[in-house]
């Protein structure tokens, strides 16, 4: 298996707009039952515009490949729950095809260790399959050695997070 953490450009948007929808289909998941998240009467999921992290030149977006094929993307920032952090995993999706394989786990290391410092990475509470991913995958990382809080962030509509913070 080749892995490849290749960052994404403005002309590439389109594509990861595309894969915002399959992102917000998965999380509907855990979520869906919440105001906000009703399945929408176009049929379609809509995600967040992502043109920000793409012009922000404090954010870095990247695709994951496997062999070649898209396989899905994280994006790094720097906007925290706090400012003490350096780094935030401010969105990450892998497609379905390649959950279980270890991908996700790859895709993360990889932007930890090419961004070195305090990090965040927040999830929505009930999104318990993230939290489970997230919660193994830092561990493994980090050796155990991260806090993980409820915190209520302001730069998100001050909606409560689960923030797992590390040093990378």
């Amino acid at each position: 298996m080749r892995f490849e953490l290749s960052e994404a450009t403005i002309e590439q948007l389109p594509i990861m707009q595309r894969m915002g929808s399959y992102y917000v289909y998965d999380m509907s998941e855990y979520v869906g039952d919440e105001p906000g998240w009703e399945f929408p009467d176009t049929g379609d999921y809509e995600c967040d515009d992502f043109r920000a992290y793409f012009e922000d030149p404090e954010a870095s977006p990247f695709f994951i490949r496997v062999d070649g094929e898209l396989a899905g993307f994280a994006i790094v920032n720097r906007q925290g729950s706090t400012s003490e952090v350096e780094y935030n995993m401010a969105q990450f999706f892998i497609h379905r095809k390649f959950k279980g394989r270890g991908i996700g786990a790859l895709a993360a290391r990889e932007c930890f260790q090419r961004f070195r410092g305090t990090w965040d990475v927040m999830v929505i509470p009930l999104n318990v399959g993230a939290h489970a991913f997230w919660r193994r995958t830092i561990s493994s990382f980090t050796d155990g050695n991260f806090e993980e809080t409820r915190l209520s962030v302001h730069h998100l509509g001050n909606s409560e997070q689960d923030v797992f913070r590390f040093r990378s």
